[in-house]
């Protein structure tokens, strides 16, 4: 009898796993939903609110615009890898709490600017709350069932894009009937509801670590230690150039649709711009679940190089053209190239993650994001003011060569791992033999 209680006990404790996980699982998704929307909302109301605080225009308009959009993310970088060793030490729910609660009190202090480089310090300060969106990536990794992390990572970024899709028609709908600074206490509801989703569903069983698990190094050491393991810097530059090319692209959009030949009169051009941001996300939640089933039967390198050459083209035509449809087109294929490049790219990472070195790796490929977020709205507003949209395309169009060329060293790289795998197993066999 006790041996059939003891069969009945361990037969349930799988199902009330699955059954937490699966709540566990829901709550993070609609945290990445809400402040995905939120971050989604900041790009309309950005031109309009620029206007109103600092009557910049011209070229100081696309400078200031960089300068805005480039400062979350400055902080971002530097603080993500503290953050990410604070939330191992003492838990990542109360890093998580503390940035939502940063985040949202930071935004909603944003309609007080009376200056460009107020708004842009408030930008500053609002990424050094930047916890939340990292360690939900983190405990969606970290919680799922082995069989089911790469499903659960991509239904995690269709909430992501599903956010960047809706965020911006939100803020250009409140555009229609509210001014620019009563549209930004929207974005601070938003990231509360989120906080207070992680607050009542979201459990960290990894709140505290012993002194033996515990990591020995210094951040630094490690970094070093990580940056080591071939072909991991490739990945990480490609991952730069990525960013870098897709997000430098958005402070540029508003004033590319305003100077694009409109054939859809019956919507105003607050309504476009919702539209033309808007694209790039539909085509990667789209296409997201297509292209995973075809990474896994070309391999992900080869789905790599085939989205960022096909990403080069697109710029090449966005370069010489002021068609609004053509241009709509553009934003929707590359949303397909997306698609296939940075899930490509995050799944080669977690195979060369070492143990218990997973979330310094992820922390170090979060960092060069956040610098391709950084460098590309901020050069791109100035190579917009003196070289116009043809400037910045081209200047994407290089960027997007130079990910293409490093998924051939990573190809190299993989082929030389494996012939040198071959040779130790035959030295092996005729070891034995």
């Amino acid at each position: 009898m006790a041996a059939v209680r003891l069969t009945k006990v361990l037969s349930k404790a799988p199902s009330s796993w699955m059954e937490s996980w699966r709540k566990q699982f829901a709550a993070l998704l609609t945290v990445q939903l809400l402040v995905s929307t939120a971050h989604g909302m900041f790009i309309p109301l950005l031109p309009g609110f620029l206007h109103v605080i600092g009557f910049v225009s011209g070229e100081s308009l696309y400078i200031w615009s960089g300068v805005i959009f480039s400062a979350n993310f400055v902080a971002m970088m530097v603080a993500i890898p503290f953050l990410g060793r604070i939330g191992d030490r003492y838990g990542r729910k109360p890093v998580m709490l503390w940035s939502g609660l940063g985040m949202a009190i930071i935004t909603a202090l944003m309609p007080l600017a009376a200056e460009p480089w107020q708004l842009a310090l408030l930008r500053l300060l609002q990424g050094c709350f930047t916890g939340i969106l990292p360690f939900t990536m983190v405990l969606v990794l970290i919680g799922a069932p082995d069989k089911q992390v790469g499903v659960s990572a991509g239904k995690l970024q269709v909430m992501g894009e599903t956010g960047s899709l809706i965020g911006p028609l939100i803020a250009s709908s409140l555009l229609s009937f509210l001014s620019v600074r009563s549209a930004y206490p929207a974005m601070s509801v938003f990231i509360l509801l989120a906080t207070v989703c992680v607050l009542l569903f979201v459990k960290d069983k990894t709140q505290v670590r012993d002194e033996v698990s515990r990591p020995k190094g210094t951040l630094l050491a490690d970094w070093q230690q990580i940056w080591h393991t071939k072909p991991l810097p490739s990945l990480l530059i490609s991952a730069l150039c990525v960013n870098f090319a897709f997000v430098g692209t958005n402070p540029i959009l508003p004033y590319y649709v305003q100077q694009s030949t409109h054939v859809f009169s019956f919507f105003n051009s607050q309504w476009l711009l919702g539209i033309t941001l808007s694209a790039t996300s539909f085509a990667v939640i789209l296409f997201s679940p297509m292209l995973g089933r075809l990474s896994d039967r070309i391999g992900p390198l080869l789905l790599l190089k085939m989205a960022t050459s096909t990403a080069f083209f697109l710029c090449l035509v966005q370069a010489f053209t002021h068609l609004y449809p053509l241009i709509l087109g553009c934003r929707f294929l590359l949303g397909l190239c997306v698609a296939g490049m940075m899930p490509n790219i995050q799944a080669q990472v977690r195979k060369l993650a070492r143990q218990g070195m997973e979330g310094q790796t992820f922390a170090m490929v979060n960092a060069w994001m956040f610098l391709g977020c950084l460098l590309g709205p901020l050069l791109g507003g100035v190579i917009m003011a003196r070289f116009g949209v043809e400037g910045w395309f081209t200047t994407a169009m290089i960027v997007y060569a130079v990910s293409f060329w490093q998924s051939f060293r990573i190809s190299r790289v993989q082929s030389m791992t494996v012939q040198s795998e071959r040779g130790h197993v035959t030295i092996a066999e005729i070891g034995t033999k």
